[in-house]
């Protein structure tokens, strides 16, 4: 699993989301106990502070100082701060030397900012009515430590709760990244061209089991479609194969057994070579269908492509031969075995070479090779001919398509349709490239990739 699949999955950044809002709630909680509490102890230290003051000045000015040194000996936690002045500023006694600046000499308690004390601390400065001031002051140390055991406890559980947090976002992601992972076998396998695969639906019927759902009754409308598109074809062809036998075979009655001669023999002629085109044309398109059925499937085996080749170029030399072409061969001999329709193959690479030798001029060249990638062999039927343009290079695998400069060429535009289908079967990929000059048919003798 990628980090970045877990991060677009809905319940893992749902609960990452919930995390921190569970998370700014527990700080504000606690920010609220701490300035509540922190409230409270700030005035318990107003009130011993204002009460110590009281307590000092009770017994008067004549053993103030006798009281101040007292009251700093009974504290043992060192955590009250005594200070006796004279009129004009002169320490007399206490554990403070010298007044804190900025307070004024009014008896209210305030903060006492200093270096050696803890923030929070509080104290007052009062003038006695004989003159002397007093100072007392209060350490906050108290309310350092209950800082200190808040932040620690924020930092705990926030570390704990993102912790857990995303734990638990991870483990209540699997479950959904797995159903993803197995819509995405299927779909690839759709995308191949296995009309039969539907996406997984489970009983939670969940928003999931809802798309699935829904995707699968477009695949079942698109099947649908799809075959009624291919039957019409093929049962047209299939039902005008017979009257189109038997006009030829009239045809062909005609031109023996009459005594025609001129323009009538040319006519019939003429008649008989565009019945046995169109004859042609549907026995193509009845294989395309066969084809895309599945129905060699079974036939599939291990295949050594040398062995295809070899046959198809010593089908072809004689033709080479006739046409003036050099038929050239570059098999590599250490290509390994694919799992195929031998018999397909050999249709496949038949048809490409017989297109090359059509379109390739007296002197030209054809060549066949076979070439070894990382990724598995790869067919090539390479000429030197006129090519084919690339805005028309995806074009021309559709049936009955025909570039302008070859239509006067025969044939019917089926040959490199029967080409894609088998390799569709296969899986295998078909790309046209250029040759410089001509055309290179490339045919990739392996599973192609369907990305997610």
């Amino acid at each position: 699993m990628r980090p970045s699949e877990l991060w677009r999955t809905t319940p893992f950044r749902l609960t990452l989301m919930y995390g921190a809002v569970f998370a700014v709630a527990v700080l504000a909680l606690m920010g609220s106990i701490y300035q509540q509490t922190a409230g409270y102890l700030t005035r318990q230290i107003d009130g011993i502070v204002v009460s110590e003051a009281r307590s000092l000045a009770l017994g008067g000015a004549e053993h103030l100082p006798e009281r101040v040194t007292q009251a700093v000996a009974a504290d043992t936690r060192r955590i009250e701060y005594y200070g006796l002045f004279s009129a004009d500023g002169v320490w007399i006694g206490g554990n403070v030397r010298s007044l804190p600046p900025g307070l004024p000499m009014d008896g209210v308690p305030r903060a006492i900012h200093t270096p050696n004390l803890q923030p929070g601390s509080r104290g007052l400065v009062e003038r006695m009515p004989w003159g002397e001031i007093l100072f007392v002051g209060h350490d906050a140390l108290v309310l350092t430590q209950l800082r200190t055991i808040i932040v620690r406890a924020l930092t705990l559980s926030g570390g704990l709760t993102l912790v857990l947090g995303a734990a638990g976002a991870a483990l209540l992601s699997l479950r959904p990244l797995r159903r993803i992972d197995h819509l995405r076998e299927a779909s690839r396998a759709a995308l191949r061209g296995a009309l039969g695969v539907r996406l997984p639906v489970s009983r939670r019927r969940d928003e999931i089991d809802m798309l699935a759902g829904l995707a699968n009754a477009m695949m079942d409308e698109s099947e649908r479609l799809l075959w009624e598109v291919k039957s019409v074809g093929e049962n047209v062809a299939h039902d005008l194969r017979t009257p189109l036998n038997r006009l030829r075979a009239l045809l062909y009655r005609v031109s023996q057994e009459t005594k025609l001669a001129g323009p009538e023999r040319e006519m019939v002629d003429q008649a008989l070579a565009e019945t046995d085109e169109l004859l042609t044309r549907f026995r193509a398109l009845q294989r395309i269908g066969e084809i895309e059925r599945r129905d060699r499937i079974a036939f599939f085996e291990p295949t050594r492509l040398q062995s295809v080749l070899e046959h198809v170029v010593e089908l072809h030399e004689p033709s080479a031969e006739d046409r003036g072409v050099d038929l050239a061969t570059d098999i590599a001999q250490d290509a390994p075995e694919v799992r195929a329709d031998p018999t397909l193959l050999f249709e496949a690479v038949s048809n490409l070479v017989d297109n090359a030798l059509k379109f390739t001029p007296r002197g030209g060249q054809v060549r066949v090779r076979l070439t070894v990638r990382p990724e598995g062999p790869r067919i090539e039927v390479a000429d030197n001919g006129p090519g084919v343009p690339e805005a028309e290079r995806d074009a021309v695998l559709h049936r009955f398509y025909r570039i302008e400069r070859s239509r006067t060429e025969p044939g019917s535009g089926l040959g490199l349709s029967i080409v894609t289908a088998i390799a569709r079967l296969h899986h295998f990929t078909l790309a046209l490239e250029d040759a410089k000059p001509g055309l290179r048919v490339a045919l990739n003798c392996w599973p192609r990739g369907v990305e997610a």
